[in-house]
């Protein structure tokens, strides 16, 4: 039940629920140890304050929440109640400043947001005074306390307005990056193969010893250790599901109109500021027909930059989104003025709206009906395999029980460490493909012990079983001896190839053999499809010939000129460029904000208080 009641906790309703439901388990063996701090309080304005008590409260709530349920000693460690008394800080803040300002939420607004809350809705999705109700019961929530978390919520929406909606950043920073971004440098260069590693003899031990010894650090292997895993997932319950006509019936009912495909259109596209050249383009495009042809000619642009896609009308500026989707198909239509200068659309391309056919849809949704149901049966079995651990049962007895019905199958790693990287004596060291939270697991699970069931990502739940750990150590060269030489190897490689690039350069006078032009995007030079290569091209600021390493050759580049190429000052690349700025000047704003109604609100802190608790908890354990 718990584990269910996790997955809703986005939502603010069984936020508050699970603080009253899961503080009275959490603190249930630490109200002896508060006694001494009962009533104080840690921090405090004019006519707002909060306790001891409230914070220890929400500390025991986070750490629940958290799949690995840390004690409150490790989340104390790991700095959790920094974030609690922070979230504090701003809420006391935020009601006071609300309180100073006199600002009112009314009750119709609390009435709608209530109203949204999905904890209150019916199968239909629908508001239920019946479901309102029985849920704040059963959560033990009156009415009152109910409001005054949505009206905090309203109270921040309210101070936030001025500075939450900073939808357009300067335009001029933004070109400026847009111009970053379509810069173009005009190189000659040319490419070379890597001597043969056929002809480098290879080094006595001697040799190589001295360049292990010299490059020992690189050998080293931390503190590592040696694990198993099963992953319990959705996917392997599938075939236990049985869905009926009904169930499929209603569910239609409710997804019908996500069945609904909108017209959609594929179009090239050219913008420029200058309203000369637009119309120049156009006589041009109307005499010839060959849109790409002289887009590349007049704005040196690609078929790839031209051509914008397959869009939806509501992916087009305002001013032209009508005027296209009423177009036919190979109209060409402009110039047309928006907010991104002049632009010229052809449609190449029309998809017409579809509906899709009531089989192909049922089909959709059997499978969303097997996925939504085989979670259910996941919970349930999650619970068996709990009952399987608290037996002391292994990893595999666990995966080979009838709980699954079929054989699961167990990973094994070997030599992890705590960074999540993988070490071998003989392999290249590699980066374990798994989340934080995973290798957090193995490093807070005892040895030859199971870890908790947690949640590492969707609806992926993992046990992992410690196996062997293994201190810190450097492998002796004999260990190591294939790994050294391959990367002697690696190096002398490289040393020759560039020794010989530079001479037979230097034969030609610093005469190179290629000239081009290449983008910031581009993936590739002739044939070689390296975008490190780029970026390292990108890099270079002086007039000089520069050996880069890419994976199979040596370039030899030489910069001639920069210079901004012509582009699509499109909405989308507009947008997103505008949503990360105002994303980075809201948290800014809003820092200096709360800091700003600190001072004028007098904010006091008694965080002695806290430290004097966590204290005694350490002396009691």
């Amino acid at each position: 039940m718990l584990r269910a009641l996790r997955n809703q906790t986005q939502s603010i309703f069984f936020k508050c629920f699970l603080v009253l439901l899961i503080c009275g388990f959490a603190l249930w063996g630490v109200g002896d140890l508060t006694g001494g701090s009962k009533g104080k309080n840690v921090l405090s304005v004019k006519n707002h304050d909060i306790s001891v008590e409230e914070v220890l409260d929400e500390i025991n709530r986070a750490r629940y929440l958290l799949p690995d349920r840390p004690s409150l000693e490790e989340a104390i460690k790991n700095g959790l109640h920094k974030s609690i008394l922070n979230k504090f800080e701003q809420e006391i803040l935020i009601n006071e400043e609300a309180r100073y300002l006199d600002l009112n939420v009314p009750l119709t607004e609390q009435m709608k947001l209530i109203k949204k809350e999905n904890a209150f809705k019916d199968p239909l999705g629908e508001f239920s005074q019946s479901k309102f109700i029985q849920s704040l019961n059963n959560a033990g929530l009156s009415e009152p306390k109910y409001l005054e978390i949505v009206k905090t919520n309203s109270n921040f929406k309210q101070l936030s307005m001025p500075f939450i909606f900073n939808n357009y950043y300067n335009e001029s920073v933004i070109k400026r990056i847009i111009e970053w971004q379509n810069e173009i440098k005009d190189i000659e260069y040319e490419k070379f193969k890597f001597v043969n590693k056929n002809d480098l003899k290879r080094p006595s031990n001697n040799v190589l010893e001295t360049f292990y010894n010299k490059n020992k650090k690189l050998y080293e292997i931390p503190l590592t250790r040696d694990i198993k895993y099963i992953n319990i997932n959705p996917s392997l319950f599938e075939e236990q599901v049985v869905i009926n006509q009904k169930q499929i019936d209603e569910k239609y009912e409710i997804e019908k109109s996500n069945y609904k495909i909108e017209e959609t259109r594929e179009i090239l596209q050219i913008t420029t500021q200058d309203e000369k050249k637009a119309k120049n383009f156009l006589d041009l495009v109307k005499a010839d027909q060959n849109f790409n042809k002289i887009a590349k000619n007049l704005f040196n642009l690609t078929e790839s930059d031209t051509n914008i896609g397959i869009i939806k009308k509501s992916d087009l500026p305002l001013e032209s989104a009508e005027i296209i989707f009423n177009a036919k198909l190979n109209e060409i239509l402009g110039p047309i003025k928006t907010k991104f200068g002049f632009s010229i659309y052809k449609i190449i391309n029309i998809i017409p709206e579809k509906l899709t056919n009531y089989e192909e849809a049922v089909n959709d949704i059997k499978k969303k009906l097997i996925k939504d149901l085989s979670i259910e049966i996941l919970f349930e079995k999650l619970d068996q395999v709990e009952d399987l651990i608290a037996e002391g049962n292994n990893i595999d007895e666990i995966a080979k029980s009838n709980i699954f019905n079929k054989n699961i199958s167990i990973t094994n790693v070997k030599k992890i460490s705590k960074q999540g990287l993988i070490y071998s004596n003989e392999k290249e060291t590699s980066y374990f493909k798994k989340s934080p939270e995973f290798i957090k697991n193995i490093w807070n699970t005892e040895m030859n012990e199971l870890s908790e069931i947690f949640n590492s990502n969707d609806d992926n739940y993992f046990l992992i079983e410690v196996i062997n750990e293994y201190n810190k150590n450097t492998p002796t060269f004999n260990q190591v001896k294939s790994k050294v030489y391959n990367e002697w190897l690696n190096k002398e490689l490289i040393t020759k190839s560039m020794e010989r690039v530079k001479n037979l350069i230097s034969s030609k006078n610093n005469k190179l053999l290629s000239k081009t032009s290449i983008k910031r995007s581009d993936k590739n030079i002739e044939d070689v499809q390296d975008l490190t290569l780029i970026n390292k091209i990108f890099e270079i600021n002086n007039n000089e010939i520069n050996i880069l390493v890419s994976k199979d050759n040596l370039f030899a580049v030489k910069i001639t000129n920069t210079k901004i190429g012509d582009y699509n000052f499109d909405k989308k690349t507009y947008e997103q460029l505008n949503i990360s700025f105002s994303k980075s000047f809201f948290n800014d704003f809003s820092n200096f904000y709360l800091q700003h109604l600190a001072s004028k609100h007098n904010l006091k802190r008694n965080y002695q208080e806290l430290n004097k608790f966590f204290i005694q908890k350490e002396n009691v354990n």
